[in-house]
């Protein structure tokens, strides 16, 4: 019961998903129609003509129903509003043309084939077609008398269309917000989490210091790395002095992880001056250096980083890092790397180079920044 509550919320509320459905709802509606509209033939025909009955409804129908799919479709264009509301008083405009030629032709043949025609029939197919096919330009009440009786047939399934637009507005706007609010909680806890673990770890490091140098220095490090993180990460650009810093933090802990085959040498250009970078932009090199060259070798591995300035006083900065030589095959780029590049053609899109170049014994990145 439950299920089918929903599947007849969704019908009404215009979510169904399911095409099916809609085809069959989409029938029902103008067989619907076509009743309705054999109901105000009937007005003019009279019940002993089920046949004429019949083609005066089959008529407002079918340009019923194809005006409206038409303009539909214009609506559902991705073009600008003024021309969807042109292209939808142009539809308008050659369904009445259509809708009154067809008129005056379906009412002209009834009108001669079935003599036993009611004579206020007759005496409307003669003000409708006083002046020939084109009466409904030359005669205003005829014009409107056609316009009335279409438009007010287009108008019961386009309003319905509407009202379920809308609806379909405010589902989404709802479900934005729920979306919106969703995000709002996941960020605050993403910010409690880091604050608890840095708060921890500086816990951690007081207990052992004084028992266990080397873990009291992974710990320092790490928890320097979260008030990076959490404190100096959060801006669009950053002094390259504390990305660097970050990066040290970082290497201290490796070397130690690693501790005696692993060597890093780390030159820091004193000519940098002052350079702005996006946060935590640098360190997917270094990690991409320890991922694929650094995890992979069973001996010594090396990693050479450098930050200077080149002689365009581009902001350079390198990593040149060890691989197994007998892997043979080339590193493919990470998420890592690929985000790095991605953020690098938004924020710098013609300021910067980076290049990357691999031999059978080595891996090395280049960025540059002007």
């Amino acid at each position: 019961m439950l299920d089918q509550s929903k599947g007849l919320t969704a019908i009404l509320s215009g979510t169904n998903s399911n095409k099916n459905i809609t085809i069959l709802l989409h029938v029902l509606f103008w067989v619907v129609a076509y009743n309705w509209f054999a109901f105000q033939g009937r007005w003019l025909s009279g019940e002993g003509h089920p046949f004429v009955t019949m083609i005066i409804a089959l008529d407002k129908n079918v340009v019923v129903l194809i005006s409206f799919y038409l303009i539909s479709y214009c609506i559902a264009l991705k073009l600008p509003t003024p021309q969807i509301w042109g292209l939808v008083l142009g539809v308008l405009t050659i369904a009445l043309i259509c809708y009154s030629l067809l008129a005056y032709y379906t009412y002209n043949y009834i009108n001669t084939t079935v003599p036993t025609m009611p004579l206020y029939f007759k005496n409307l197919v003669r003000s409708l077609s006083k002046q020939g096919a084109w009466t409904f330009l030359r005669d205003p009440e005829v014009l409107y008398f056609h316009f009335e009786q279409l438009v007010l047939a287009i108008f019961v399934p386009l309003i319905i269309k509407a009202f379920r637009a809308a609806f379909q507005s405010r589902i989404k706007s709802i479900a934005l917000e729920k979306d919106n609010l969703k995000l709002e909680l996941n960020f605050l806890r993403s910010q409690i989490n880091p604050h608890f673990l840095f708060n921890t770890l500086n816990s951690v490091y007081s207990l052992i210091e004084d028992k266990d140098r080397t873990a009291a220095s992974i710990v320092f490090s790490l928890s320097n790395m979260m008030r990076y993180a959490l404190y100096d990460s959060n801006t669009t650009e950053v002094e390259v002095d504390k990305e660097l810093a970050f990066i040290k933090n970082y290497i201290e802990i490796q070397t130690i992880r690693h501790s005696r085959r692993l060597e890093i040498e780390m030159d820091i250009s004193h000519q940098i001056g002052h350079q702005s970078i996006p946060p935590l932009l640098l360190i997917n090199f270094i990690e991409n250096a320890i991922k694929h060259g650094v995890d992979k070798l069973i001996k010594k591995a090396w990693i050479r980083i450098k930050a200077y300035r080149d002689e365009t006083g581009a902001f350079c900065f390198s990593v040149v890092n060890s691989k197994p030589p007998q892997s043979g095959e080339e590193v493919r780029e990470g998420i890592g790397i690929r985000n790095t590049r991605r953020r690098l053609n938004i924020i710098y899109p013609a300021l910067h180079s980076l290049e990357i170049k691999q031999s059978e014994t080595q891996y090395a990145v280049l960025l540059k920044i002007w």
